[in-house]
């Protein structure tokens, strides 16, 4: 696991390279124990390394070809050892025993599509002197990070954005459309992050850079089955099982010791078992919570851990800590943080780096096997919607509705059009048009009403429009929600130097899981249950009238306790109603009603007080999310931006 960071442009013969050091400096915290530079009239590559496999030659920048081809990378292949094994078979010069050579040679024997034959996360650059080309490459879910940025006729990216705001040409604005996406989305979705002139590779994607320009292709995506044919429960079981197995022993190779993030909820909980059967060393899990009544997962965590033999370590978090790494932890991200526990996920990681330098986590099994029940299992809603429309006379909708479980939100549910409007009333942070009233006029004018965004999604609904409704909405989690995660997961763990490893999305378990039916991901609990269905709303039904992630807990009454698999889902919650209630809503006052920000003009400074002034009475903490978001926009101009 490691940094990269570059420098190139053909229609020059003498490159400024100089900037290249301090921009791989600015990632020293993603490979402390090397670094490694490369340079030429044309290119100028950085690395920085945490040395994971073959501790010795693993230095980068590396070259073949008698100096042709150079590559930075970061990353893992998995199964590069059985592509070694096949390139030593053809004849090709491998000399030691790490994944960037075989990425390398792959790349001189097959060229661009070796990408397909790698199982893995990974980003990497190789230049072709010969023909002057750069070739870029992200896994296809986008597990690590690549950004870019064009200047004239320079191309610049790296690992993380700092790389490119150490650029001196690069110039720092703010990318309202964006911000706006953050604000609803918690993360700007689609490849475009809070600064101007930045881009993100998208997952499943290659890139070439070469004196004509960039030229973009898509070598992967997320399937998605407008029907799918039901091989039975027994089969998706052992099949889940198999490919599962297979995905967490593939990310135990390793030369140096593994640990694990153990939450106490299903996912993480499966992933440590299987490690421990699959181990001959004791394993170390570690989790964090905070100290406030349920919000501390321990317990679970620590039930867990007894049940499995591994070695727990609990860690514990108060709101003064957590306030005075706010900031610190929103620098570190180079931008406003997605969601309130990358705080503690940054703490929890630098402790445990002090026992080891890999660690396993849960990540993706919410999105691929239905465990945002509330909005996953919204079609539900959606289905009577469209049916009490359909079919009833307009004065008969509203008290309709109202019996179906609509309740003081009927008038929301007549209010949607289509299914994206739907999801977007039950998928977001902030809601549009609440979020629209917060925005100054010339904000508005900028973001035209989230047209961009909008659009974004429209395209992803418009691809899977002839499949199953639940279907369509698990997609969009599988493809947006979780870049969100996978983002945050390696922004705050290798701020540790540490690397993070994410079995649920091995991409062969993710094609796999993608062909499931919906009724072993979320399933009712009984005929009973789903006609009561009909009289409540989706938030209410989830867990209640049914099981989510249900093909998993299935799996998980091999492996845990029963009082885990039982356990609804609890998601790392941060208790920020409590700490708004406990002096944060006058620090938050102290930041967005103060003269800078109401000068910035970027929010309307008496809708800004009406928030802050008037508790809204919501579930999950999502008052306390609404003001901390919009704190870490703030906090995150003053920094970045003034």
């Amino acid at each position: 696991m490691c940094g990269i960071a570059g420098i190139i442009n053909f229609k020059t013969n003498s490159l400024d390279t100089t900037p290249i050091k301090k921009m791989t400096e600015s990632i020293a915290h993603r490979g402390p124990d090397d670094d490694g530079f490369f340079l030429d009239d044309h290119a100028a590559f950085g690395f920085r390394r945490l040395s994971i496999i073959d501790l010795k030659l693993g230095h980068q920048p590396m070259q073949a070809d008698h100096g042709r081809y150079t590559i930075v990378y970061n990353g893992e292949i998995y199964n590069f050892q059985e592509i070694r094994r096949q390139l030593l078979s053809y004849g090709c010069p491998l000399t030691t025993k790490s994944d960037t050579e075989v990425i390398l040679h792959a790349f001189i024997y097959w060229g661009i599509e070796c990408v397909k034959k790698f199982n893995g996360m990974f980003a990497f650059a190789i230049y072709d002197k010969k023909i002057k080309k750069v070739f870029f490459a992200r896994d296809r879910l986008g597990i690590k990070p690549l950004y870019y940025s064009i200047l004239g006729d320079t191309l610049i990216f790296g690992s993380e954005v700092k790389v490119i705001l150490k650029h001196p040409e690069f110039s720092k604005t703010a990318n309202l459309e964006a911000i706006s996406s953050y604000l609803t989305f918690r993360y700007p979705q689609g490849n475009s992050p809070v600064f101007n002139n930045i881009s993100r590779l998208s997952p499943g994607h290659t890139m070439v850079f070469s004196s004509s320009g960039v030229d973009i292709s898509k070598y992967w995506e997320i399937p998605f089955f407008d029907k799918k044919e039901d091989l039975g429960e027994q089969y998706y079981l052992d099949k889940t099982e198999e490919l599962l197995t297979n995905a967490v022993e593939r990310r135990m190779i390793s030369d140096v010791p593994l640990g694990a993030l153990l939450s106490g909820g299903l996912d993480s909980s499966l992933i440590v078992a299987i490690m421990n059967k699959h181990s001959s060393d004791r394993i170390k899990s570690y989790s964090i919570g905070f100290d406030t009544e349920g919000y501390d997962e321990s317990y679970y965590a620590s039930m867990v851990a007894d049940y499995c033999g591994v070695e727990h370590k609990s860690l514990v978090l108060d709101q003064n800590d957590y306030m005075d790494q706010l900031k610190k932890t929103i620098i570190q991200k180079d931008a406003p943080l997605s969601i309130p526990h990358e705080v503690a996920l940054l703490n929890v990681c630098s402790e445990l780096k002090k026992h080891t330098t890999v660690v396993i986590s849960g990540e993706g099994a919410d999105e691929l096997f239905g465990g945002y029940g509330r909005v996953q299992r919204s079609p539900m809603d959606y289905k009577k919607i469209s049916f009490v429309k359909q079919n009833f006379p307009l004065v008969l909708h509203k008290p309709l509705l109202k019996m179906m479980g609509a309740g003081n939100s009927v008038n929301d549910w007549l209010s949607v059009n289509n299914q994206m409007e739907h999801f977007f009333s039950v998928y977001n942070w902030i809601p549009f048009e609440e979020k629209w009233k917060i925005f100054s006029d010339n904000t508005m004018d900028i973001i035209k009403s989230d047209k961009s965004n909008i659009e974004f999604w429209q395209k992803d609904f418009e691809r899977v429009s002839a499949g199953n409704t639940y279907d369509q909405i698990l997609y969009m989690f599988e493809k947006n929600h979780l870049a969100c995660l996978l983002d945050r997961l390696d922004a705050m763990s290798m701020a540790a130097s540490v690397e993070a490893r994410v079995p649920f999305v091995d991409h062969e378990l993710v094609e796999f899981a993608s062909s499931i039916p919906i009724k072993y991901k979320l399933k009712w609990k009984s005929p009973l249950h789903q006609a009561k269905s009909i009289f409540t709303n989706s938030f209410d039904a989830s867990e209640n009238l049914d099981h989510s992630k249900y093909i998993l807990r299935k799996l998980g009454a091999k492996y845990l306790p029963a009082e885990i698999i039982a356990r609804k889902k609890k998601g790392f919650p941060v208790p920020l109603d409590s700490w708004i209630n406990n002096g944060m809503i006058n620090h938050a006052k102290e930041i967005l009603l103060d003269h800078k920000t109401n000068d910035r003009g970027l929010f309307r400074h008496s809708q800004l007080e009406k928030l802050l002034n008037n508790k809204q009475n919501l579930n999950y903490d999502f008052w306390g999310k609404k003001i901390w978001m919009l704190m870490n926009v703030e906090l995150w101009f003053r920094e970045f931006i003034d």
